[in-house]
């Protein structure tokens, strides 16, 4: 199940690399639609434009079911998709981009809340990365289909429309809701049961201590809203530290070179077809997130990001110094294998982690009260970040040169790297309700150091 909730975000995915193998064709003499230089850019921005508001409109709809919010989502993409297919203007061509930034966003945390929800504490750690390799499939596939279709923006739409399709009716059809949704929603038969199914027990069999303590929440005082919720510590801490992720995520050009793979492949000095080289980067990054997911289970949070950042910024930082170089005129007899190596491999260790364990933590480190809300407002503020990367690219290349953006990309992985030595949590091996006791202040009445020390007392009282 966790497998068919991840398939929704295929269609949504290849939004990200649309803009890359689209806009040579799009921008050809012999288009049918003229579009020019600016008007490719935002081609390019819109979408990222879009994507916050396809997480907040995800915060609403998983409040209503996680199993609907994966329906809406492969809908608003087989929409998006299909108004590009069909466009003959430049401006419907945004429309079309802009409501695939929106099924874009809405897929960024439904499958990922999903599959964290319905998996043990064991298991948790890798399939929340699932979502994170179907946007590297997904990337893979519109890169593949714009080295094949090189002159065909339609029909690539096209192609791209059908995962959507699929995916909402493999979701209509077979995917459950998860257990922790219908027990806070006080279906408490109805919990167990898709519970008892998710981890192969029978159904008449009754249900075991550990099975009803995976369900059973922490009892909250009644008077306490929503706001009072978002006002804990366990939800201002975690907020604060996804939020500051993401922005490092986004502002170490992870997202801008997915954008404009074939760009940048251009202008680093790769000498290769790059529409070739996007299929290179694609394959590159879903191999990585395939990694991740075979490790993230032994491994956990921190020492992949930590990898990841050290990765990022070394192979950033080599060419930086050869486009350097190579502006101040020194001939580097290499055949263009530095660029190549190093384009690769520092999307290789983005997705060893900042790139994926962001979109991971979401689904877990949030106490479940806020779940909907938080999860929602991280990726849209992360997707803001995003939408600004992308748009100031050229900008910020035109101004600086293609060496300062990535001096800057290489800067920004360094900090990026000391914020997570200090300061990411390890959820590794912990349960929902462990990750969020862990943020709470040890002097909370309510946390387990707080309980223990009464129960102490107690007995030493009785002594």
């Amino acid at each position: 199940m966790s497998l068919c909730a991840s398939s929704s975000v295929l269609g949504p995915s290849m939004a990200f690399g649309y803009s890359a193998v689209v806009l040579g064709p799009l921008m050809a003499p012999t288009s049918d639609v003229q579009v020019g230089r600016a008007q490719g850019n935002w081609i390019a921005t819109v979408t990222a434009l879009g994507i916050p508001f396809g997480c907040i409109l995800s915060s609403y709809t998983m409040r209503r079911g996680r199993k609907l919010s994966l329906l809406i989502t492969s809908v608003l993409s087989f929409v998006g998709w299909m108004v590009i297919h069909f466009s003959t203007t430049y401006e419907q061509i945004l429309v079309g981009r802009i409501i695939s930034g929106i099924a874009t966003g809405s897929a960024a945390v439904p499958a990922t809340v999903y599959c964290a929800e319905v998996a043990s504490p064991l298991w948790r750690a890798t399939m929340v990365t699932w979502t994170s390799v179907s946007v590297g499939i997904g990337v893979l596939i519109v890169y593949i289909f714009g080295y094949l279709f090189e002159d065909n923006w339609r029909l690539v739409a096209l192609m791209c429309a059908l995962f959507p399709l699929v995916s909402g009716a493999v979701t209509l059809a077979v995917v459950p809701e998860t257990p922790i949704w219908l027990w806070d929603r006080g279906r408490l038969d109805e919990a167990l049961e898709t519970l008892q199914r998710f981890r192969g027990i029978p159904k008449n069999t009754p249900p075991s201590s550990d099975l009803l303590q995976e369900l059973r929440q922490r009892p909250q005082k009644k008077n306490q809203n929503l706001m009072r919720h978002l006002l804990k510590r366990n939800a201002i801490v975690p907020f604060a530290i996804m939020l500051t992720y993401f922005f490092f995520q986004q502002f170490c050009g992870i997202f801008v070179v997915v954008y404009y793979a074939v760009d940048i492949i251009e202008s680093s000095g790769i000498t290769m077809d790059p529409y070739l080289g996007a299929v290179l980067i694609g394959l590159t990054r879903l191999i990585g997130s395939l990694l991740v997911a075979a490790v993230s289970g032994r491994f956990g949070r921190r020492i992949p990001s930590i990898v990841s950042g050290i990765g990022m910024t070394i192979f950033m930082g080599i060419l930086s110094v050869y486009l350097v170089l190579a502006d101040k005129g020194y001939v580097i007899e290499d055949g263009g294998l530095i660029p190549v190596i190093c384009v690769l491999m520092y999307i290789f260790a983005s997705t060893l982690g900042f790139l994926v364990v962001p979109f991971a933590m979401v689904g877990e480190i949030y106490p479940t009260k806020v779940k909907e809300v938080l999860t929602g407002v991280t990726t849209c503020v992360g997707y803001i970040f995003s939408s600004i990367t992308v748009k100031i690219y050229p900008d910020m290349e035109t101004s600086m040169g293609t060496h300062g953006v990535f001096i800057f990309f290489t800067v920004m992985s360094f900090v990026g790297t000391l914020f997570v030595q200090f300061f990411l949590p390890e959820t590794k091996g912990k349960t929902l309700m462990e990750i969020e006791e862990m943020f709470r202040k040890k002097d909370s009445p309510d946390s387990p150091e707080a309980k223990r020390m009464v129960v102490l007392k107690d007995v030493s009282a009785g002594v």
